[in-house]
């Protein structure tokens, strides 16, 4: 057996040249050097996990404490977007519902445009009539007066016509109200203002309350003798009414005193100086004992 091993080394040393043997050793040592680095890379792992989970260990409340915070954050979070999504989705449906509505009163109002525009008109017209009414006489209040005067007073300017205006009180009306009561008292003011309304004649007349138991008449293209004769036939309609005033100091019923004036209005001027001219009559006729006209000037 020695010798044929020996017989054989011969050969395999002449066969295989000494360079093979050589990459053979250079391979192992490239090998080796790979798992010593595998190997320390390997421990290096050990050691950071070591390390984590010694800190985990050390800090777990901790950690936990965190979790359960964020995990609280984060249900709350979801619950407000349920509601949000939830309100959206109740702002859209309302949307929704309001947008057909529109779409339904577009359509009504397509179909029947002429009757709606009539109707609107309609309710325009009867809310500017009543903001222009006395509630209690239903005749055009203080406020229309304002507008009526100053309207005539530029129209008649342009013209130079005569602007006619007549201040009406009746005489001792808070004795009447304190014996008859206030609502016979309203009803004496409704009488009287149908009454003397009815004694105007032209279409451009208007008959208002001025303010309390004070009415007024304005008389477009009237003089001050043309207001004169209307202020007597209101004298004389509100004596037919013949309404009881037994706590009047100067008659048996109810009487009222007059004040009349008229001018030619300049578009310089103003209708205060007319109202106040015959404010000033009507003073006058008071002054004077009541239950009388005054159309001259005063001192």
């Amino acid at each position: 057996m020695l010798m044929l091993f020996s017989e054989i080394t011969p050969s395999l040393t002449n066969k295989f040249p000494m360079t093979i043997v050589t990459s053979v050793t250079d391979d192992n040592s490239y090998l080796l050097e790979q798992l010593r680095m595998e190997n320390a890379a390997l421990k290096q792992e050990n050691q950071d996990l070591h390390i984590t989970l010694t800190t985990i260990t050390e800090h777990g409340d901790m950690i936990e404490a965190l979790l359960n915070e964020t995990s609280v954050k984060l249900r709350a979070e979801v619950n407000e977007r349920k509601r949000a999504e939830a309100k959206l989705q109740s702002i859209l449906n309302l949307i929704s519902r309001q947008k057909e509505d529109l779409e339904i009163i577009v359509e009504t109002i397509m179909e029947h445009g002429d009757v709606v525009d009539a109707q609107w008109r309609q309710k325009l017209y009867e809310t500017a009539a009543l903001v222009n009414l006395d509630g209690l006489t239903q005749i055009p209040n203080r406020r229309r007066f304002d507008q009526y005067i100053e309207e005539q007073w530029q129209i008649l300017a342009q013209k130079q016509e005569p602007l006619g205006l007549i201040l009406c009180d009746i005489d001792f009306f808070k004795q009447f109200n304190d014996f008859y009561g206030h609502l016979t008292g309203d009803d004496c003011l409704r009488r009287i203002a149908h009454a003397l309304s009815a004694i105007l004649r032209s279409p451009y007349d208007l008959f208002a309350r001025f303010g309390g138991e004070e009415f007024a008449a304005i008389l477009p293209y009237t003089d001050e003798q043309g207001a004169y004769y209307t202020g007597i036939r209101m004298q004389a309609a509100l004596g037919l009414l013949e309404i009881p005033h037994h706590h009047s100091a100067i008659s048996h019923q109810v009487t009222m005193s007059i004040g009349v004036a008229a001018i030619i209005p300049q578009l310089d001027g103003s209708p205060l100086t007319l109202i106040d001219e015959a404010d000033r009559r009507l003073y006058w006729s008071k002054e004077r004992g009541r239950n009388r006209i005054t159309h001259y000037p005063v001192p």
